[in-house]
C-alpha cells in the first residue's frame, strides 16, 4: 500500500543506500539543536537555519542541558541518536551544532582520571562529540587525555565522517578505532558570553568567508613570559613551514597579540588575560583564534579573558576549557589546525582533527561549517522542472571544481533532507515521483570532489508532485510581526478533504487542526528572526501532502498585551518502534517562554518517557510495540492552563507488512474487509483512492483494477513474518 510505504519511508524504515562516507562542511551534514523554550536559542536557530539553508528535517527541538553527564547520556543522548535514525539521516550527519540559550557544560565528577586536577565537567559540545563512546566514559576508566583517534601524526587533511571509525587519523577497522561527531556551539549568550547580535554577525561573516581563500596571515604568538601557556610554541615552526609551502603568509611573533597586523586568518597564542578588544589588530572573516589558558570557557568564573572575546573581535571560531585543564597540549588545538584549515577542511573538521586528546573539557564556539579555504564545487541542474510533475522525471546535474587536479567523483540526490540516490559522476538521477506524496518536496543535489577533503557543493530546488490531484497551500497573515503577534495560518487543500492538518516550523509541529482551515500561532513560540513554516495535510486514505514553505519575519519586540489562555494541539506522529524518538508537545501562547510548564496527563502505554522537559519528551518504545498509542498533555502559563491535547503515536513495525492495512500488527479478516471496502469504492478509478485509511491502488500503478486485488490476495495469504 502506498501510504504504508510512505509512512515507513518517513520513519526511516524503507530500504536505504549502502553507506558511503559522506564528508565536507555542507549544511546538509549538520543537525541543529534548539531549545524550544529559550528565546535566544529559537532566534539564533531560526537565523542559522535560514542563513545556511539547512535541510527541512535538520533541527532537533530539545533542551540539551542535563544535571550531570550520566543523566545526559540517559535522557538527551537517546533522543539525539534516536531522531537521527527516525528521520533516516544518520548516514550523513557529521556536525551537531548547539544554539545559545543553554549551559556550556554538564557535570561529570569522578568519570575521567587526571593526575593534575580533578575532572568535574564535560563541555556541552564535547558531550555531543563523544556520544558514540559514552558507554566507555561511563565506566570511569578513561583519562582526560585519552587519544582522539581522528588526530593524525602529520598535517595531512582528511574528510570526517561520523560513521567512519578512525585510528591515528585514518579510517580503521582496528578495535581501538573510534567514531565521533563534531560538536559545536554557535555561541554562549549567558554571563561573559556573547550577545545574540554578536552571534548573528559571526554567522554572517562566516558564510561570507566560504570559498574566499585568502592568503593569510596566520600569526603564531611566542609569549615567552608565560611559559605555562606558551607550551604550543615548540610546534609552531613546522606548521609555519607547511603554510609557507602552501603559499600562505605565516609567522611567529613575540608577545601576546599580533599588534599592528590586519586581517589575521588565524591567531594562536597563550595568556591568562589580555585586552583582545582594544588591541590594534583585526581578524579576517572565517578566522580561528584561541589563547591557551585555564578559564577561557569557564563563564561562571570571572577570572581570565574569555573565549567569547575572540568572537567579539571578529573570529568565526574559538575554543577553551570549561574548567582547569592543566596545560596538557592534548587538551588544546594543535598548531596544525591552521594547516588543516588552509588546505580546505571545514573549521569544525580542522578543530577536531587538531585536538590530540578527546575533547572532553573543550568547548568549541563558532560556525563549524565555515569553509574559507575550500574549493567548493559548483552544481547546476538545468532540467529541473518548474511546473508540477508526475510519473518519472530525470535530473541531470552538471558539477565542476576549481581544485587543482581534482574532479567531481560522486553525486547524491536528497529529497526532503534524506539521501535517496548516489552515483558516480557524471550521471543523471531517474526519479519515480509516484513513490512520493503529492505536494511540495525539497530537492538537493550534492557533488563531492575526488580529493582527500571530499569538498562538496550543492544545488537546491523544489518540485511540486501531482500524481493524484492532491495539493495543499498555506497563507500566513500577517507576513511579519513580533513576539506577541498572532499569526493566522490558513491551509487549503485540493483533491480531497484532509483528516488532519499540521503546521510545521522548520521540522517540528507547532499547531494542528482537524480538516483544512486556519489556526493561530503566536510569534513567541516560533521565535524571532526568519521563521519558515509549511503545512502537512493527511487524508483518509493515509496519504500526506505538503505545501510549499513560507517565511515569516518576527522581530524581538514584545508589546505589552493581555495574554490569552494557552492552547495545546494534538496531532499524529508515526515512529519507528525500535529506537527512541523525540515527541513535541505543541502549544501557542504569548507569555514568556520560560514561564510555561508542560504536564503529561496520560503517558503512552507502549513507550517509556526517558527524557526531555518543557515542550518536548524523549520516548523509548517497549520491545514489540506496534499499532496506535496516545499521550495527552496540557501547558500552563501565568495566563492560565490550556486544554488537554492528545498526541496519537503510530508505532511502525521495523519489518513492514503491507497487508496489515489497519496497523494493528495482525493480518486478519479486518484487513481483508478493509481492502474489499476500499476496492469496491475505487475499482476503475485513478489512484490513489480509498476509504477508512486504506489505499486500494496496491501495486502503485495509479489505477485500481484486478491486478491490485490479486496482489493483495497474494500478500494477505503470505501474512507477515
Amino acid at each position: 500500500m502506498r501510504q504504508i510505504v510512505r509512512l515507513l519511508s518517513a520513519c526511516g524504515l524503507a530500504a536505504s543506500l549502502t553507506h558511503a562516507a559522506h564528508a565536507g562542511g555542507t549544511p546538509e551534514h549538520a543537525l541543529l539543536v534548539v531549545d524550544p523554550l529559550s528565546a535566544d536559542s529559537l532566534h539564533v536557530g531560526n537565523y542559522y537555519w535560514h542563513a545556511r539553508s539547512l535541510a527541512p528535517n535538520s533541527v532537533l527541538y530539545l533542551d540539551p542541558d542535563a544535571a550531570s553527564y550520566p543523566i545526559w547520556v540517559a535522557t538527551v543522548q537517546p533522543g539525539f541518536l534516536g531522531e537521527l535514525t527516525q528521520r533516516s539521516i544518520r548516514s550523513h550527519i557529521d556536525y551537531v551544532i548547539v544554539t545559545p540559550g543553554n549551559g556550556f557544560y554538564v557535570a561529570a565528577p569522578g568519570l575521567l582520571g587526571d593526575p593534575c586536577s580533578p575532572v568535574t565537567r564535560i563541555s556541552l559540545t564535547g558531550a555531543f562529540s563523544i556520544a558514540q563512546i559514552s558507554s566507555e566514559v561511563l565506566t570511569g576508566t578513561l583519562q582526560s587525555t585519552t587519544q582522539n583517534r581522528f588526530f593524525p601524526p602529520s598535517t595531512a587533511p582528511l574528510w570526517f565522517d561520523s560513521e567512519t571509525a578512525y585510528l591515528l587519523g585514518v579510517p580503521s577497522a582496528n578495535t581501538s578505532a573510534r567514531r565521533y561527531f563534531i560538536g559545536s556551539m554557535l555561541g554562549y549568550s549567558g554571563t561573559r558570553g556573547n550577545t545574540v547580535p554578536e552571534i548573528l554577525a559571526m554567522i554572517d561573516r562566516s558564510i561570507a568567508a566560504d570559498g574566499a581563500r585568502p592568503t593569510g596571515p596566520f600569526e603564531f604568538m611566542n609569549n615567552a613570559g608565560d611559559t605555562a601557556r606558551n607550551v604550543r610554541q615548540s610546534n609552531f615552526s613546522p606548521v609555519i613551514t607547511t603554510l609557507g609551502g602552501l603559499g600562505f603568509v605565516a609567522s611567529q611573533i613575540n608577545g601576546t597579540l599580533p599588534t599592528g597586523v590586519s586581517d589575521c586568518t588565524g591567531v594562536m597564542t597563550g595568556f591568562a588575560s589580555a585586552d583582545i578588544a582594544g588591541a590594534a589588530f583585526t581578524l579576517a572573516p572565517g578566522s580561528f583564534a584561541d589563547h591557551l589558558t585555564s578559564y577561557a570557557a569557564t563563564f561562571d568564573i570571572a577570572s581570565q579573558t574569555k573565549m567569547s572575546e575572540w568572537i567579539r573581535k571578529g573570529a568565526s571560531g574559538t575554543s577553551g576549557a570549561v574548567e582547569e585543564p592543566c596545560n596538557y597540549t592534548a587538551k588544546f588545538p594543535h598548531p596544525r589546525l591552521h594547516a588543516f584549515y588552509a588546505q580546505g577542511l571545514s573549521l569544525g573538521e580542522s578543530f577536531f582533527r587538531s585536538h590530540g586528546g578527546t575533547p572532553f573539557q573543550t568547548l568549541f564556539i563558532g560556525d563549524p561549517l565555515t569553509r574559507t579555504f575550500t574549493h567548493i564545487p559548483t552544481v547546476t541542474v538545468t532540467d529541473a522542472p518548474t511546473q508540477p510533475v508526475s510519473a518519472s522525471i530525470t535530473l541531470t546535474p552538471a558539477a565542476s571544481t576549481t581544485s587543482p587536479g581534482a574532479t567531481i567523483a560522486t553525486l547524491e540526490l536528497m529529497i526532503d533532507g534524506v539521501v535517496t540516490q548516489s552515483l558516480t559522476a557524471p550521471g543523471a538521477f531517474a526519479l519515480d515521483t509516484t513513490t512520493l506524496d503529492d505536494g511540495w518536496h525539497d530537492i538537493r543535489v550534492l557533488a563531492y570532489d575526488s580529493t582527500n577533503i571530499r569538498a562538496v557543493g550543492r544545488w537546491m530546488g523544489g518540485i511540486d508532485v501531482s500524481n493524484a490531484g492532491r495539493g495543499a497551500a498555506l497563507l500566513a497573515t500577517p507576513p511579519a510581526g513580533d513576539l506577541t503577534t498572532v499569526f493566522s495560518i490558513d491551509t487549503t487543500t485540493a483533491g480531497a478533504d484532509p483528516d488532519q492538518v499540521r503546521i510545521i516550523h522548520q521540522g517540528r509541529v507547532v499547531a494542528s487542526r482537524q480538516g483544512a482551515g486556519a489556526v493561530e500561532v503566536h510569534g513567541r513560540v516560533l521565535g524571532s528572526g526568519p521563521a519558515t513554516i509549511w503545512a502537512e495535510a493527511t487524508f483518509p486514505d493515509g496519504t500526506t501532502v505538503r505545501s510549499a514553505p513560507t517565511t515569516l519575519s518576527i522581530s524581538t519586540n514584545a508589546p505589552t498585551i493581555t495574554p490569552p489562555t494557552p492552547v495545546a494541539f494534538g496531532y499524529t506522529r508515526a515512529v519507528r518502534a525500535d529506537t527512541p524518538f523525540v515527541l513535541e508537545l505543541p502549544s501557542t501562547f504569548a507569555d514568556e517562554l520560560s514561564s510555561a510548564t508542560y504536564q503529561v496527563i496520560t503517558a503512552p502505554g507502549g513507550s517509556t518517557i526517558t527524557g526531555g522537559a518543557g515542550a518536548a519528551r524523549v520516548l523509548t518504545p517497549a520491545p514489540g510495540s506496534c499499532g496506535y498509542d496516545e499521550l495527552s498533555f496540557r501547558v500552563t502559563t501565568p495566563s492560565g492552563a490550556s486544554n488537554d491535547a492528545t498526541i496519537t503515536i503510530l508505532y511502525a513495525d521495523p519489518t513492514p507488512c503491507t497487508s496489515d492495512l489497519n496497523h494493528d500488527c495482525i493480518v486478519d479478516v479486518l484487513d481483508f474487509l478493509a481492502f474489499l471496502d476500499a476496492f469496491g469504492n475505487c475499482e476503475g478509478e485513478p489512484g490513489p483512492c480509498g476509504v477508512g485509511g486504506v489505499n486500494a491502488d496496491y501495486n502503485h500503478d495509479l489505477l485500481v483494477d484486478v491486478l491490485d486485488f490479486l496482489d493483495f490476495l497474494d500478500a494477505f495469504g503470505s501474512g507477515c513474518d
